[in-house]
């Protein structure tokens, strides 16, 4: 027996029956993050907390086109980070900037002086 005999012998299953397809019902806002695009499915998850996958997983998955969703805007937990990191940087740039204006003696900001 050959390997292409063994091969042509193996059923590959499709990652979705037909059944499973049939009992899903698709969310009715579904979660994409706004930065990379990657989508929460949801199914079978506590609200919230679902597994992050492509547009062509979440098609292959569950036979919808994520595009024929409604979709509503969020952040996959990597973009979170990256988001709270620049969020901080930014306020962190900004309070200095803040304080080296006021710091300037011979400045008055009162409002008579304008």
């Amino acid at each position: 027996m050959s390997i292409e005999d063994v091969l042509g012998q193996i059923r590959v299953e499709p990652r979705s029956t037909p059944i499973i397809r049939a009992l899903f019902s698709p969310p009715q806002l579904l979660p994409v993050c706004c930065l990379c695009g990657i989508i929460r499915d949801e199914t079978d998850a506590i609200p919230g907390f679902g597994r992050w996958m492509t547009r062509e997983s979440y098609r292959e998955t569950h036979g919808v086109n994520p595009s024929d969703l409604p979709l509503t805007h969020t952040y996959c937990p990597e973009c979170l980070v990256k988001v709270r990191i620049a969020v901080r940087q930014y306020f962190l740039e900004l309070e200095c900037h803040r304080n080296s204006v006021l710091s300037f003696p011979d400045i008055d900001l009162s409002p008579e002086a304008a």
